[in-house]
């Protein structure tokens, strides 16, 4: 932690320097810049984290509505404190202060949002485009008034209104069209449009509607090895059980949509908001993998020769499509002289749709030769690989998975100024309900190879062979590849026959463990109340939830699927402090303590799951647990924050997060023990359960600057830069203390920005550090996510006051994804390639 800290000490020293060498008059700075592009998306974002009432950082749509990244997860991590996980090589989830993206509150307009993806809590960001927003509110400490659930953060996403700019009229609208380096043949398009207007006597009706739409179809190439071991005669220390290696090419597909009319009188306000967004996925998965074991070692542990071993050739072809729908309605007004009443209520709707298809053909293919001189090592048969022929067709699976999330609320506000006591001063009550109704069904049918006289092989079936290009020189053969036309053709007619014998018990025990059906109601209410005495403001309030939770799951026993309900029932008390002191115009401080809850994952709550008999009189259950209590975190904040001149910020803070109740999954043995009703030998529980506690430390900074005192053309140039240092906990009755899930120690990021006349470019860094990604049953199976680093540029000029041109490029570097085990970064069991994207387009504006 000594260097954690002498880092921070290092920014902050610089980042100081630069601000008060910089440092003018507001007045005369004022007047050197052009408030527009990214230094008015800039000053947007300042003074909406300035004015908050807690601590909050904000990411604002820039002047044209055009974002440098894919998604709105990609474009929160450029905000201190944030770290995403990658999907493909497109930002999905998202992390705060090392806190796991299902611990986060998710909310539109302020309303939660639910989620789409199945099981989790944890909302997949990539489904949204940027481009339908005003801007995205991370709200690291929270008040009364907003949701319980958010222990990392709640990120509330703002849609446009036709009041956010300046003109009556607006019209604004992006095309893009791409280049991929992995794959040549396919241009990424993306583009989106608004148009709005304001209208009547005063312009007190508003109406804009947006859409946008992307369409990207891309390579990766990765290996993903598995189940690293120990192995004395290993170089490595270890050695996995295989080789994997794969050819995915991925169609993505964005359509959103957005609408709002809004009315506003004197004292009265009306608004009715619409919200759409589907993303769909079509992937082809082509892998190549080979089993080995038995290695005779060469003197040096790097190479040697596996006697037993088995190639495999699989083909997945998968559909995903996953949609928010979310209506809103509602307004505020004010009655007296110091009383306003906000309410409003929504209905959201989201569905997930995941079919897929896996064929599977394995063979012998003798000897095996491994090379593990290179972290992305090699295993190559001896006799040479497998022909169509020789690979025999094992099985066949075909999975159908279905979500279905509902969603009613309503809330009401009232608020009563209190001028006597100062100019922001105010005591606030209210309350709101979420009555939500969610089913997840999955079923997938499992079809085996039939007798020796109807069994079939590769041959005819095959396509062309491929070569997995990783990079730096490290190629891989992927062969036999299965020909997805041809092998679909074959299949068609044929399943429940000779050659594809259905596995009636592996498709039941498939089919029942993952489904639920789920009713959560929660019920709040708060008050709260600010009291500003000019240079000192107090922020203190109280929120009760109340969550009322019934599940049905599905147990499996002895072939018979019989439904496991459970109920909970439970009452959370959240307070909330907020001391403000600002000593003066240009400098806040703020300390702050506030509770949150995190509850627990759908599928982690579900009493379904399997049981079955392992030998005489003994037995093997595991299920979920509805007894789960929520995550709890109890939360200090302490922050400074100096704004130097317009467009510059200095901001340093530090936290700590104490958490009880996180959730893990235990195994466990009873003996002599009884289940149903009957008495048994020995039963091997497997149950998620309640842990003790965690703790998370950490240390933010973040300096922003637009460095408009430089001479000449120089003075077009700011410099944004975000430091975060996380240090996490989690103690588990079984492991004692191990890392926090999804925390990474070490965030930052650098962006170095120009604009000047009619150019406008950027050039922007980002380094998430390696983080646990989920712990096994002993530190040997805890999976890695490696440190990410992310370079992505941008350059627009304008040709007139309404056109734009600009071109991006994305992931500069090259750089992959890469996953390890058992906290040594060489036992890699994914690295993922995506290479190199770039962008030309136009937009325009009136």
């Amino acid at each position: 932690m000594t260097r954690f800290f002498a880092c921070s000490i290092s920014f902050l020293a610089l980042a100081a320097s630069a601000a008060a060498h910089a440092q003018q008059p507001a007045g005369e700075e004022a007047d050197a810049i052009v408030v527009s592009g990214q230094r008015a998306q800039q000053q947007r974002s300042i003074e909406e984290k300035r004015s908050a009432l807690g601590i909050v950082d904000v990411t604002a749509a820039d002047e044209i509505g055009q974002l440098p990244d894919k998604n709105v997860a990609e474009a929160v991590e450029r905000l201190p404190g944030v770290g995403v996980q990658y999907d493909q090589g497109e930002g999905r989830y998202v992390a705060v202060r090392g806190v796991p993206s299902s611990l986060n509150g998710y909310t539109l307009n302020g309303f939660e949002i639910g989620n789409p993806d199945g099981n989790t809590r944890a909302l997949p960001l990539d489904i949204l485009s940027g481009q339908l927003l005003n801007r995205v509110e991370v709200a690291k400490v929270k008040t009364a008034d907003m949701t319980g659930q958010g222990i990392g953060a709640t990120i509330n996403l703002v849609t446009q209104t036709a009041f956010d700019f300046d003109k009556p009229f607006i019209f604004q609208a992006n095309g893009q069209v791409g280049y991929q380096e992995l794959r040549k043949g396919d241009q990424p398009v993306k583009g989106d449009v608004t148009v709005g207007t304001r209208f009547g006597a005063d312009e007190q009706f508003g109406i804009l509607l947006g859409a946008s739409y992307s369409d990207r179809t891309y390579t990766s190439y990765g290996i993903y090895p598995d189940d690293w071991a120990p192995d004395a005669d290993a170089a490595r220390g270890a050695v996995p059980v295989n080789i994997k290696y794969t050819d995915y090419r991925l169609r993505r597909e964005r359509i959103g949509a957005s609408g709002s009319l809004d009315w506003r009188g004197d004292r009265t306000q009306l608004y009715v908001r619409g919200v759409y967004s589907k993303f769909t996925e079509d992937e082809y998965r082509q892998r190549f993998r080979l089993d080995f074991s038995n290695i005779d070692w060469d003197a040096n542990g790097l190479t040697g020769i596996a006697s037993t071993s088995e190639q495999r050739s699989d083909l997945r072809t998968e559909y995903k499509e996953k949609s928010v729908l979310s209506f809103m309605a509602g307004g505020s007004t004010e009655f007296g002289d110091d009383w306003k009443l906000d309410f409003g209520a929504a209905r959201t709707r989201n569905e997930v749709i995941e079919p897929n298809q896996l064929w599977q053909f394995r063979g012998n293919p003798g000897d095996v030769a491994v090379d593990f001189t290179d972290k992305l090592f090699s295993a190559v048969p001896v006799d040479g690989y497998l022909t169509p022929s020789e690979l025999g067709f094992r099985q066949y699976t075909a999975q159908d998975e279905y979500g279905l999330e509902k969603t009613w609320q309503a809330r009401a506000d009232l608020t009563r100024k209190l001028p006597t006591l100062g100019d922001n001063s105010f005591v606030k009550i209210g309350a709101n309900g979420r009555w939500t109704d969610k089913r997840f069904d999955s079923a997938n049918a499992t079809y085996t190879r039939g007798s020796a006289a109807n069994r079939f092989t590769l041959n005819g079936l095959a396509g062309e062979d491929v070569i997995v290009k990783l990079g730096n020189g490290h190629d891989y053969f992927l062969g036999p590849v299965i020909s997805e036309e041809l092998i679909k053709d074959y299949t068609e007619g044929r399943l429940g026959g000779p050659q594809f014998v259905l596995d009636t018990a592996s498709t039941l025990a498939n089919d029942t463990p993952g489904d639920f059906n789920l009713d959560e109601n929660v019920f709040a209410g708060y008050a709260m109340t600010n009291l500003d005495f000019g240079s000192v403001a107090v922020t203190a309030g109280l929120r009760v939830e109340r969550t009322e939770l019934d599940i049905t799951g599905f147990l499996l026993e002895d072939d018979v699927v019989t439904p496991a309900q459970g109920k909970r029932r439970y009452t959370d008390w959240l307070p909330s402090l907020v001391v403000r002191a600002t000593p003066s115009d240009n400098t806040v401080f703020r300390l702050a303590y506030s509770r949150s809850v995190g509850r627990p994952q759908y599928e982690d709550l579900s009493p379904g799951g399997e049981v079955s008999v392992e030998g005489e009189n003994e037995l093997s259950v595991s299920s979920g647990n509805p007894q789960l209590k929520p995550y709890v975190s109890d939360a200090v904040d302490l922050t400074g924050e100096w704004y130097f001149a317009p467009g510059g910020m200095l901001s340093v803070g530090a936290f700590a997060k104490f958490i009880r109740n996180p959730i893990f999954t235990q195994s466990f043995t009873v003996f002599d023990g009884s289940f149903g009703g009957q008495t048994y030998d020995r039963i091997d529980f497997s149950q998620t359960r309640n842990a003790e506690r965690g703790d998370i430390i950490g240390l933010e900074a973040a300096y922003q600057q637009q460095l408009s005192f430089l001479p000449g053309l120089l003075s077009g140039l700011g410099v944004n830069l975000n430091l975060t240092l996380i240090d996490a906990s989690l103690r588990m009755p079984d492991r004692g203390s191990i890392d926090f899930p999804e925390q990474s120690k070490l965030l930052w990021g650098a962006q170095l920005f120009y604009q000047k006349g009619p150019v406008e470019a950027s050039v922007a860094y980002h380094h998430t550090g390696r983080a646990l990604i989920s712990p096994g049953d002993q530190a040997l199976t805890d999976t890695y996510n490696d440190d990410l680093r992310r370079l992505d540029a941008k350059i627009g000029v304008d040709l007139t006051r309404n056109v734009r041109l600009f071109a991006e490029g994305q992931n500069l570097t090259d750089e992959p994804t890469r996953q390890y085990q058992g906290g040594v970064r060489d036992w890699v069991v994914q690295n993922e390639r995506y290479g190199r994207t770039f962008y030309v387009g136009a937009s325009a504006r009136w």
